[in-house]
């Protein structure tokens, strides 16, 4: 059967109240998006105050993420293009580079610095404080030393190096050579010490308890020469008298007697 519509009753009331809670409603307080996508567009932005935002998914920028405040990372931060820091940047955790590091401009460290695989230094370096090296250090190129320098240890030279000042050169071997002609050798190979200036050269023979030294060459002697026993051999004959005197004090001297 039909229903009877009564005019009496008014809607108007029901319509006002409906209209209020919409107008008062706030349907964005709690709301999600379980298919499709929000978009905003025409210079439009979402604007989060007294709130955070929170994303438990994987968010997507295609475009430019500005910061202008603080950025608290507690998980892992991966970045697989080019990073630019053009402020100052502390790193204050533990910090573990795995790939290749290019620093164009100063690089300053303050504290500690530990390095633990080869390093090469391409450039020039400045070391203004102590500069302590604890392990072997190898120099394949050339070492200019312009200061004071301090040697507390032994220096050792192997074959094919030697030390230089001026003309005067100290070979491995001890050999001493000063300039092109006069040079010292303490072992000839035979035991015996030789010094040689020219074709000239004393050979110093150890024979116990004294050194015997033979001149190769003539010999000139000024001043005293002293010793216990002076044995003068090869010498050429003559039929002439003596002229040589022996002193008390061992001093030879030529008789004009």
């Amino acid at each position: 059967m039909g229903q009877i519509d009564d005019l009496t009753q008014s809607r108007l009331r029901e319509i006002f109240d409906r209209l209020s809670a919409l107008e008062h409603a706030s349907p964005q307080h709690s709301m999600s998006i379980t298919r499709g996508n929000l978009r905003v567009a025409g210079g439009g932005s979402i604007i989060v105050e007294n709130g955070g935002l929170d994303v438990t998914g994987t968010a997507t920028i295609s475009g430019t993420l500005v910061a202008s405040g603080d950025i608290d990372m507690s998980g892992s931060f991966t970045a697989s293009g080019d990073v630019n820091l053009n402020g100052p940047t502390e790193i204050t955790g533990v910090t573990s580079i795995a790939g290749d590091t290019t620093v164009t401009g100063d690089f300053t460290v303050t504290g500690p610095t530990h390095l633990n695989g080869t390093t090469d230094i391409a450039g020039d370096t400045t070391v203004t404080g102590d500069f302590d090296v604890n392990g072997p250090m190898k120099t394949t190129g050339t070492l200019d030393v312009q200061g004071a320098t301090t040697l507390r240890s032994d220096l050792t030279v192997t074959t094919g190096g030697r030390i230089r000042a001026g003309d005067t050169e100290i070979h491995p071997g001890g050999n001493i050579q000063f300039g092109p002609d006069l040079q010292i050798t303490p072992d000839n190979g035979t035991g015996s010490a030789a010094i040689q200036n020219g074709a000239s050269e004393i050979i110093l023979t150890p024979e116990n308890p004294d050194y015997w030294a033979q001149f190769t060459g003539g010999a000139y002697f000024q001043g005293k020469v002293r010793a216990a026993a002076l044995r003068l051999s090869s010498l050429p004959t003559t039929s002439a008298p003596a002229n040589l005197f022996i002193d008390t004090d061992g001093t030879i001297k030529r008789s004009l007697a």
